[in-house]
């Protein structure tokens, strides 16, 4: 690399990088890409503006944190086969002809893949990703939740988006989220908790899909508690620890 690389194409090396390995550090980056810390400093300034990373103790990391939720398309690489056996095993829950909504998570993205032998089948979303995925299929009838786009999650949000959501009805919802703290789930964004809240209110039932990670993060705010949902799918590499404390507080789930 040499100094001469222009910063556009800096910046997009820049998350390359911090996409492939979680984390780097500032003096790394500068190493590698032949620019000042300074220089890098500024870049994650204005990539952390942006939603695509953050800067945290003399590092770059697109890992989550209380207030911060990992860029979609690095999610996307995280636990890939075990987002895909959850929602293999989601899917059992439509039948030809239901309406279902299928949220902004990667986790519940899966499920737009899963659809074959569902069909004919009505899906409301507010993600473009599932949106992208399921457009032009046969006997899928589409409807995305407009709203204020936000290309860090790759969906819409904003009060259009919940109140579309509000005026439609659905058999199920599948959801996900990025934090369970005992038997409560939470997540980064009020936004994004609004759309999510709106999904659950409009399905006559709700699905939770949940990798074992999610119970080794935490998030600021409060999304919803567990046992407001109808079936919970969780990975089954879940600890035997928490697996029990699940038990004991008498949810029932199904480990896959």
């Amino acid at each position: 690399m040499t100094t001469a690389m222009p910063p556009d194409e800096r910046r997009r090396e820049i998350i390359n990088r911090v996409m492939a390995a979680g984390t780097v550090s500032l003096d790394t980056l500068a190493e590698q890409l032949g620019v000042s810390r300074m220089t890098i400093h500024r870049d994650l300034d204005l990539l952390e503006g942006q939603g695509l990373l953050r800067k945290e103790r003399g590092a770059a990391t697109a890992e989550s944190s209380l207030l911060f939720e990992s860029n979609f398309h690095y999610r996307q690489q995280l636990e890939a086969a075990e987002k895909a056996a959850l929602a293999r095993a989601a899917r059992a829950l439509i039948e030809p002809g239901s309406v279902v909504m299928i949220d902004d998570s990667t986790t519940s993205l899966l499920l737009a893949d899963e659809l074959e032998g569902c069909r004919p089948v009505t899906v409301i979303t507010n993600s473009f990703t599932v949106c992208e995925r399921l457009r032009g299929l046969p006997d899928v009838h589409l409807i995305l939740a407009g709203g204020v786009y936000n290309g860090t999650l790759q969906a819409f949000y904003g009060l259009l988006c919940e109140q579309a959501l509000g005026r439609l009805r659905a058999d199920w919802a599948f959801l996900s989220a990025p934090s369970v703290v005992g038997t409560t789930l939470y997540h980064q964004d009020q936004d994004v908790i609004r759309m999510k809240r709106a999904m659950m209110a409009s399905a006559r039932r709700r699905a939770l899909l949940l990798t074992p990670s999610k119970f080794k993060t935490v998030a600021l705010n409060h999304l919803a508690e567990l046992s407001e949902f109808d079936r919970i799918f969780i990975g089954r590499q879940l600890d035997d620890e928490t697996t029990g404390a699940l038990r004991q507080a008498g949810l029932s789930f199904d480990l896959i």
